[in-house]
């Protein structure tokens, strides 16, 4: 069976894994110590790569053979309830897409693994730990190769169950457990909205597998019929599932909360986890064209995200927080792409995002681990200790800037593009340029603080990490180097030389010198501020305070709620309790008065018998 027909089993491999880390849970294996757990997951993570690359380069041998135009993508599905009417399964599709997605899923598991065994080289909860990433990596292979919205749906839950176990690795700590449990709560308020999205669907358009979704949307536009009722209110409602989990506003408060656990866990959950959402979103796309005003939605949540996310990531001092407003930021244009119909460019924004990001995330931790602190007050001077992870960071910043030729330069000129053909060419257009200019600006400030300066007394001694965690970084630091080569040799990409920009191309480039410019002016000199001035103190607090969203949420929606439930509480113990008791109250106050006219005295009561029995035969003798 070829390597294609059976990628199937490539979700199994890390599954099994996880599986087997229960063994070294406390109370089962104790002999051999945790450190059996990480191998072993490290192990199946490593055949799961194998697999996918193998299948990706399988079919992309059979494509430069000529046989591209008579391939299928080989489908599997297994059937969970079948009655009248009804069928719920997971039905499958091996696709091209799903293949690339699935090899980079595996690979970056594999280098984080890695890269864990380093930085938890001290640490006791291995079976915990990496059991959660291989789930992660088990969750994510199937979401990429399913093709049914409700086990979508089923499997970004999995996917929140993790966050909140993973996150709580740390558990006796009471931020870690703060983090977790806002992680998932915020995420469920968008899963149960997907869930009711999920079930509307279903008696709508009579399927619930994307293949027979973009059929139905097909013959709805060929046929010229209008949109059914309540369709729009659904497309609500299923964009709001890919929202939680890709950390947009209203829904982004969970993802910096997150960030109080193990730091590789945070290089996959910003780097693939989150793109769980917007790979669903992006199979929803056939849908969404049918709604401009979805469509419209899905501008202004991602615009606002992305502007909001990256002045917010200006203003913070733990650099981990910093790192995931970033993630917000970039996912916001992921969003704005959908919304104005580019869903090639969206595929562009979502494929060169996640090396990048992940390189830069290995670089930051390899500072945190040595340094004993994130705080970017108390960093500073290290490019002359740390120079390598200094330029791998580097690396993943030039990655996902609008810098030629690296990879995010023809995402972001592509997203302009789309941006100048839309209805509000400036409004838009203007957003993108600005928020390429806070990110570039963003990840030049933590790396100036960082790596810029001089020595600090936390930075005074920096040792350089284990090679576990250096050698995956530089690797993950020579691939985004190679992004520009690789996805033109996957043809997804037509690169051109310097002249062949565009009209376009200079604005960004210009954008990108300025926002990383200004930063790098001011925070690479002997004594930069990590804090603005106290003049300018209140807008460093607002910013580092997610401008208040969270207490303004408290102020609102939670005061909401709140009322409400005091206001249910009341009228069940004022009406509810009080009609209930009343009544047996008013029952028995009746019953007591009737006993006050019983005097127990049976001389009388057979003299008023006898005298009722008297009157009634007068009565009956009188007719």
């Amino acid at each position: 069976m070829s390597w294609i027909g059976t990628a199937w089993l490539v979700p199994l491999y890390p599954l099994v894994g996880s599986a087997f880390s229960l063994l070294w849970s406390p109370g089962l294996i104790k002999r051999s110590g945790p450190r059996p757990a990480g191998y072993i997951n490290l192990l199946m993570v490593a055949v799961a790569f194998t697999h996918s690359l193998l299948a990706l380069i399988s079919l992309h041998n059979n494509s430069a053979a000529g046989a591209s135009a008579i391939y299928a993508p080989p489908s599997f599905g297994w059937t969970w309830i079948n009655t009248a009417g009804l069928r719920i399964g997971f039905d499958g599709l091996v696709s091209e897409p799903a293949l690339i997605a699935m090899t980079v899923i595996t690979g970056l598991h594999v280098l984080v693994q890695i890269y864990s065994i380093g930085y938890l080289e001290m640490d006791w909860g291995w079976p915990r730990f990496f059991g959660g990433l291989s789930f992660f990596e088990a969750g994510l292979c199937a979401l990429v190769l399913t093709d049914s919205v409700f086990f979508s749906y089923v499997l970004l839950e999995l996917l929140t169950v993790g966050t909140y176990v993973i996150v709580g690795t740390w558990y006796n700590q009471s931020l870690v457990v703060k983090g977790a449990r806002d992680a998932f709560l915020t995420k469920r308020i968008g899963d149960i909205v997907l869930l009711a999205g999920v079930i509307a669907l279903l008696p709508l358009t009579g399927t619930w597998n994307f293949h027979g979704l973009q059929g139905w949307a097909a013959d709805l536009t060929n046929n010229g019929q209008p949109l059914p009722a309540g369709f729009q209110l659904i497309l609500l409602a299923l964009i709001a599932g890919p929202m939680g989990k890709c950390a947009q506003i209203p829904l982004h408060l969970w993802l910096d909360e997150a960030m109080e656990s193990p730091l590789p866990s945070t290089v996959l959950r910003n780097s693939v986890v989150v793109l769980g959402g917007a790979w669903v979103l992006l199979r929803l796309e056939p849908l969404i064209a049918l709604s401009p005003l979805v469509q419209g939605v899905l501008v202004v949540v991602g615009g606002t995200t992305a502007l909001v996310a990256a002045l917010i990531a200006l203003g913070q001092i733990d650099v981990k927080r910093a790192m995931s407003f970033l993630v917000s930021s970039w996912l916001g244009l992921l969003f704005v792409a959908v919304g104005l119909g580019g869903i090639d460019v969206a595929d562009h924004l979502l494929l060169v995002y996640p090396l990048p990001m992940a390189v830069m995330l290995m670089a930051v931790g390899a500072i945190v681990i040595s340094n004993v602190t994130q705080d970017l007050t108390q960093l500073g001077g290290l490019w002359s200790r740390r120079p390598l992870i200094g330029m791998a960071f580097l690396a993943g910043a030039f990655g996902l800037m609008a810098l030629p030729p690296f990879g995010g330069f023809a995402a972001l000129r592509e997203l302009l593009e789309l941006a100048m053909a839309s209805k509000a060419p400036v409004l838009i257009g203007g957003l993108v340029l600005v928020t390429n200019t806070l990110l570039c600006a963003s990840m030049m400030r933590v790396f100036g603080l960082i790596w810029g300066g001089v020595p600090k007394p936390f930075t005074v001694r920096s040792p350089e990490v284990l090679w576990l965690m250096v050698l995956p970084t530089l690797l993950l630091m020579g691939l985004v180097l190679h992004i520009p080569q690789l996805l033109v040799h996957l043809g997804v990409y037509q690169l051109s030389p310097l002249p062949g920009w565009g009209p376009l191309g200079w604005p960004l480039v210009v954008s990108t010198l300025l926002g990383a410019g200004s930063s790098l002016w001011f925070y690479l000199r002997p004594h930069p501020l990590a804090e603005l001035p106290a003049g300018l103190g209140g807008i460093q607090h607002w910013l580092a305070e997610d401008m208040h969203t969270e207490a303004f949420y408290h102020r609102t929606v939670v005061a909401f709620v709140v009322g409400l439930a005091r206001f249910s509480a009341w009228s069940d113990r004022a009406l509810v309790d009080g009609f209930s008791s009343g009544t047996g109250g008013a029952a028995m106050a009746g019953a007591r008065q009737l006993s006050l006219t019983t005097s127990g005295n049976s001389q009388a009561y057979a003299l008023s018998l006898v005298l009722g029995v008297l009157v009634m035969a007068a009565w009956l003798l009188a007719r």
